[in-house]
Protein backbone atom coordinates (compact mmCIF):
# COMPACT_ATOMS: atom_id res chain seq x y z
CA UNK A 1 0.00 0.00 0.00
CA UNK A 2 1.74 3.35 -0.84
CA UNK A 3 1.28 6.54 1.29
CA UNK A 4 -0.79 8.21 -1.11
CA UNK A 5 -3.60 5.69 -0.91
CA UNK A 6 -4.61 7.12 2.25
CA UNK A 7 -4.57 11.04 1.58
CA UNK A 8 -8.17 12.01 1.15
CA UNK A 9 -9.21 12.56 4.59
CA UNK A 10 -6.07 15.45 6.06
CA UNK A 11 -7.64 17.52 8.22
CA UNK A 12 -6.41 19.68 11.35
CA UNK A 13 -3.58 21.57 12.21
CA UNK A 14 0.40 20.94 10.42
CA UNK A 15 3.77 20.86 11.63
CA UNK A 16 6.64 21.80 9.24
CA UNK A 17 9.00 19.28 8.70
CA UNK A 18 11.60 19.58 11.07
CA UNK A 19 9.76 21.01 13.46
CA UNK A 20 11.14 20.14 17.23
CA UNK A 21 7.62 20.11 18.93
CA UNK A 22 8.43 16.70 20.15
CA UNK A 23 11.52 17.82 21.59
CA UNK A 24 14.98 17.45 20.49
CA UNK A 25 16.11 15.24 17.74
CA UNK A 26 18.76 13.80 19.45
CA UNK A 27 16.44 11.27 20.53
CA UNK A 28 13.96 8.92 19.35
CA UNK A 29 11.46 8.61 21.11
CA UNK A 30 9.16 5.16 20.25
CA UNK A 31 5.78 4.70 21.11
CA UNK A 32 4.87 0.98 19.70
CA UNK A 33 1.14 0.39 20.06
CA UNK A 34 -1.29 -2.56 18.66
CA UNK A 35 -4.22 -0.33 18.02
CA UNK A 36 -6.35 -3.73 17.55
CA UNK A 37 -8.23 -2.63 14.42
CA UNK A 38 -9.73 0.66 15.38
CA UNK A 39 -13.56 1.78 14.33
CA UNK A 40 -13.57 5.80 12.96
CA UNK A 41 -15.05 7.08 17.16
CA UNK A 42 -12.02 4.83 18.77
CA UNK A 43 -9.71 5.49 15.85
CA UNK A 44 -9.72 9.78 16.77
CA UNK A 45 -9.20 8.45 20.65
CA UNK A 46 -5.99 6.89 19.40
CA UNK A 47 -4.71 9.61 18.06
CA UNK A 48 -5.57 12.30 20.64
CA UNK A 49 -3.22 9.77 22.97
CA UNK A 50 -0.55 9.16 21.35
CA UNK A 51 -0.30 13.19 20.28
CA UNK A 52 -0.29 13.07 24.26
CA UNK A 53 3.15 10.75 24.22
CA UNK A 54 5.04 13.85 22.34
CA UNK A 55 6.70 10.31 20.63
CA UNK A 56 8.83 11.70 17.95
CA UNK A 57 8.32 7.97 15.87
CA UNK A 58 4.95 5.53 16.42
CA UNK A 59 5.00 1.30 14.99
CA UNK A 60 1.37 0.89 14.88
CA UNK A 61 0.05 -2.66 14.50
CA UNK A 62 -2.72 -4.54 13.88
CA UNK A 63 -3.66 -1.24 11.16
CA UNK A 64 -5.87 -2.42 8.47
CA UNK A 65 -7.35 -0.32 4.98
CA UNK A 66 -10.35 0.70 7.15
CA UNK A 67 -12.02 3.86 8.12
CA UNK A 68 -10.23 3.75 10.96
CA UNK A 69 -7.25 3.19 9.30
CA UNK A 70 -7.44 5.70 7.06
CA UNK A 71 -8.78 7.82 9.87
CA UNK A 72 -5.75 7.72 12.15
CA UNK A 73 -2.87 8.13 9.25
CA UNK A 74 -5.28 11.19 8.07
CA UNK A 75 -4.88 12.74 11.16
CA UNK A 76 -1.39 12.03 11.90
CA UNK A 77 -0.14 13.02 8.42
CA UNK A 78 -2.32 16.30 9.16
CA UNK A 79 -0.52 16.85 12.33
CA UNK A 80 2.46 16.85 10.61
CA UNK A 81 4.06 13.23 10.59
CA UNK A 82 5.21 11.02 7.85
CA UNK A 83 3.73 7.52 7.32
CA UNK A 84 5.46 4.96 5.90
CA UNK A 85 3.41 1.40 5.02
CA UNK A 86 4.23 -1.48 2.55
CA UNK A 87 3.64 -0.17 -0.82
CA UNK A 88 1.82 -2.48 -3.16
CA UNK A 89 -0.59 -3.70 -0.89
CA UNK A 90 -4.15 -2.84 -1.33
CA UNK A 91 -6.27 -5.35 0.11
CA UNK A 92 -4.61 -6.98 3.08
CA UNK A 93 -6.42 -7.41 6.34
CA UNK A 94 -3.41 -6.36 8.66
CA UNK A 95 -0.22 -4.03 7.86
CA UNK A 96 2.06 -2.09 10.02
CA UNK A 97 2.50 1.57 9.85
CA UNK A 98 5.42 3.64 10.97
CA UNK A 99 5.01 7.60 11.73
CA UNK A 100 7.46 10.01 12.69
CA UNK A 101 7.54 13.68 13.14
CA UNK A 102 11.02 15.86 13.02
CA UNK A 103 13.17 13.08 11.20
CA UNK A 104 14.06 12.21 7.80
CA UNK A 105 12.22 8.87 6.72
CA UNK A 106 13.12 7.05 4.06
CA UNK A 107 11.65 3.80 2.87
CA UNK A 108 14.08 0.73 3.20
CA UNK A 109 13.53 -2.35 0.60
CA UNK A 110 10.32 -3.69 2.03
CA UNK A 111 9.72 -7.35 3.10
CA UNK A 112 8.01 -8.84 0.32
CA UNK A 113 6.68 -11.56 2.14
CA UNK A 114 3.90 -9.28 4.68
CA UNK A 115 2.78 -6.18 4.78
CA UNK A 116 3.11 -6.81 8.64
CA UNK A 117 6.30 -5.52 8.31
CA UNK A 118 7.59 -2.06 7.40
CA UNK A 119 11.19 -0.61 7.42
CA UNK A 120 12.42 3.20 7.24
CA UNK A 121 15.72 4.76 7.70
CA UNK A 122 15.18 7.70 10.65
CA UNK A 123 17.69 10.31 9.79
CA UNK A 124 19.12 13.53 12.14
CA UNK A 125 22.02 15.69 11.13
CA UNK A 126 23.98 13.34 13.20
CA UNK A 127 23.05 9.67 12.65
CA UNK A 128 20.68 7.00 11.22
CA UNK A 129 18.87 4.65 12.71
CA UNK A 130 16.91 1.77 10.67
CA UNK A 131 13.74 0.83 12.52
CA UNK A 132 11.76 -1.89 11.59
CA UNK A 133 7.76 -2.26 12.73
CA UNK A 134 6.55 -5.59 13.13
CA UNK A 135 3.35 -7.52 14.05
CA UNK A 136 3.70 -10.71 14.22
CA UNK A 137 0.98 -13.72 13.48
CA UNK A 138 -1.23 -14.41 16.44
CA UNK A 139 -0.90 -17.60 18.52
CA UNK A 140 -4.34 -19.07 17.61
CA UNK A 141 -2.97 -22.46 19.27
CA UNK A 142 -3.72 -25.02 16.49
CA UNK A 143 -1.07 -26.53 14.18
CA UNK A 144 -1.91 -24.48 11.23
CA UNK A 145 -1.14 -21.00 13.48
CA UNK A 146 2.32 -22.40 14.73
CA UNK A 147 3.10 -23.14 10.76
CA UNK A 148 2.34 -19.74 9.72
CA UNK A 149 4.02 -18.32 12.76
CA UNK A 150 7.52 -20.47 12.54
CA UNK A 151 7.34 -19.26 8.46
CA UNK A 152 6.89 -15.96 9.17
CA UNK A 153 9.28 -16.23 12.05
CA UNK A 154 11.98 -17.33 9.93
CA UNK A 155 11.52 -14.84 7.24
CA UNK A 156 11.84 -11.92 8.93
CA UNK A 157 15.38 -13.14 10.64
CA UNK A 158 16.04 -13.57 7.60
CA UNK A 159 14.98 -10.21 5.93
CA UNK A 160 16.69 -8.61 8.86
CA UNK A 161 19.87 -10.05 8.28
CA UNK A 162 19.70 -8.67 4.86
CA UNK A 163 18.84 -5.33 5.79
CA UNK A 164 21.18 -5.55 8.68
CA UNK A 165 22.21 -1.81 9.84
CA UNK A 166 24.78 -0.70 12.78
CA UNK A 167 21.85 0.92 14.50
CA UNK A 168 18.90 -1.03 13.83
CA UNK A 169 15.68 -1.11 15.80
CA UNK A 170 13.03 -3.54 15.80
CA UNK A 171 9.64 -2.52 17.08
CA UNK A 172 6.11 -3.84 17.43
CA UNK A 173 3.67 -6.55 18.59
CA UNK A 174 5.92 -9.39 17.83
CA UNK A 175 3.30 -11.91 19.22
CA UNK A 176 5.87 -13.96 21.34
CA UNK A 177 7.39 -14.17 24.66
CA UNK A 178 10.70 -14.35 25.99
CA UNK A 179 11.90 -18.10 26.92
CA UNK A 180 11.82 -17.42 30.87
CA UNK A 181 7.87 -15.64 30.80
CA UNK A 182 6.24 -16.30 33.89
CA UNK A 183 4.11 -17.13 33.60
CA UNK A 184 5.02 -20.58 31.93
CA UNK A 185 2.59 -20.43 28.42
CA UNK A 186 2.53 -23.65 27.39
CA UNK A 187 0.85 -22.60 23.90
CA UNK A 188 4.41 -21.17 22.80
CA UNK A 189 6.39 -23.64 21.31
CA UNK A 190 10.40 -24.06 20.74
CA UNK A 191 10.30 -22.43 17.58
CA UNK A 192 8.94 -19.18 18.99
CA UNK A 193 11.62 -19.17 22.19
CA UNK A 194 14.04 -19.60 19.10
CA UNK A 195 12.58 -16.39 17.28
CA UNK A 196 13.19 -14.27 20.54
CA UNK A 197 16.98 -15.87 20.80
CA UNK A 198 17.57 -14.74 17.18
CA UNK A 199 16.62 -12.02 17.07
CA UNK A 200 19.11 -10.99 20.11
CA UNK A 201 21.54 -13.16 18.28
CA UNK A 202 21.47 -10.54 15.31
CA UNK A 203 22.85 -8.00 18.14
CA UNK A 204 19.93 -6.82 19.38
CA UNK A 205 18.70 -6.01 23.28
CA UNK A 206 15.60 -5.90 24.66
CA UNK A 207 14.82 -2.65 25.79
CA UNK A 208 12.90 -2.92 28.55
CA UNK A 209 14.98 -6.50 29.76
CA UNK A 210 18.17 -4.07 29.45
CA UNK A 211 16.64 -1.73 32.10
CA UNK A 212 14.27 -3.89 34.27
CA UNK A 213 16.11 -7.44 34.70
CA UNK A 214 13.47 -8.12 37.21
CA UNK A 215 10.53 -6.48 36.03
CA UNK A 216 7.23 -8.38 35.38
CA UNK A 217 5.47 -6.39 33.48
CA UNK A 218 3.14 -7.88 30.46
CA UNK A 219 1.40 -6.17 27.42
CA UNK A 220 -1.65 -7.89 26.69
CA UNK A 221 -4.06 -9.28 29.72
CA UNK A 222 -6.24 -11.85 29.55
CA UNK A 223 -7.31 -14.45 32.59
CA UNK A 224 -7.91 -17.42 30.46
CA UNK A 225 -4.63 -17.42 28.03
CA UNK A 226 -2.11 -16.15 30.47
CA UNK A 227 -0.73 -12.58 31.05
CA UNK A 228 1.77 -11.87 28.04
CA UNK A 229 4.35 -9.45 27.18
CA UNK A 230 4.25 -9.66 23.53
CA UNK A 231 5.00 -6.20 22.63
CA UNK A 232 9.03 -5.69 22.25
CA UNK A 233 11.57 -3.12 21.14
CA UNK A 234 14.79 -4.19 20.83
CA UNK A 235 17.47 -2.13 19.49
CA UNK A 236 21.56 -2.50 18.85
CA UNK A 237 24.20 -0.80 20.88
CA UNK A 238 25.22 1.33 17.92
CA UNK A 239 21.83 3.00 17.55
CA UNK A 240 22.21 4.88 21.17
CA UNK A 241 21.72 4.15 24.48
CA UNK A 242 18.20 3.16 26.19
CA UNK A 243 16.69 6.16 28.36
CA UNK A 244 13.73 5.11 29.24
CA UNK A 245 11.65 2.14 28.41
CA UNK A 246 8.07 1.18 29.89
CA UNK A 247 4.74 -0.10 29.39
CA UNK A 248 2.11 2.37 29.41
CA UNK A 249 -1.70 1.02 30.02
CA UNK A 250 -3.91 3.65 29.68
CA UNK A 251 -4.61 2.36 25.86
CA UNK A 252 -6.17 -0.96 27.87
CA UNK A 253 -7.37 1.44 30.67
CA UNK A 254 -9.26 3.54 28.40
CA UNK A 255 -10.87 1.01 25.96
CA UNK A 256 -8.46 2.78 23.20
CA UNK A 257 -6.76 -1.41 22.96
CA UNK A 258 -6.57 -3.98 24.33
CA UNK A 259 -2.82 -3.90 24.55
CA UNK A 260 -0.89 -1.86 26.45
CA UNK A 261 1.86 0.62 24.71
CA UNK A 262 5.71 0.63 25.27
CA UNK A 263 7.33 3.68 24.97
CA UNK A 264 10.85 3.89 24.54
CA UNK A 265 13.09 6.77 24.47
CA UNK A 266 16.78 5.97 23.06
CA UNK A 267 19.50 8.67 23.44
CA UNK A 268 20.87 9.56 19.55
CA UNK A 269 24.80 9.46 18.49
CA UNK A 270 26.41 12.20 18.39
CA UNK A 271 28.25 13.21 15.16
CA UNK A 272 31.62 12.52 17.16
CA UNK A 273 30.13 9.02 18.74
CA UNK A 274 28.92 10.05 22.03
CA UNK A 275 25.31 9.57 23.14
CA UNK A 276 23.20 12.63 23.58
CA UNK A 277 21.46 12.52 26.76
CA UNK A 278 19.22 15.23 28.65
CA UNK A 279 19.78 16.88 31.60
CA UNK A 280 17.50 14.62 34.12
Amino acid sequence: MTDDAWQPMLFGATTAEGSTEDGPADELRVCALNVNSPSPGRAQRIVDWLLATKSNTLVLTEMQPSDGGRHILACLQAEGFTTTCTPGWTDVRYLTVVATRGLEATRVQPAGFDPRIVAVDLATDDTTVRLVGVYGPTNGMTPESSHRRREFQHQLLDYLAAIHHPALCVAGDLNVIEPDHHPRLPAFEDHDYAFYTGLLDLGLRDAYRTLNPAGGDHSWINARFGNQRLDHTLISPGAGQITTCAYDHTPRSEDLSDHAALLTTLGLPSASGATTRRPG
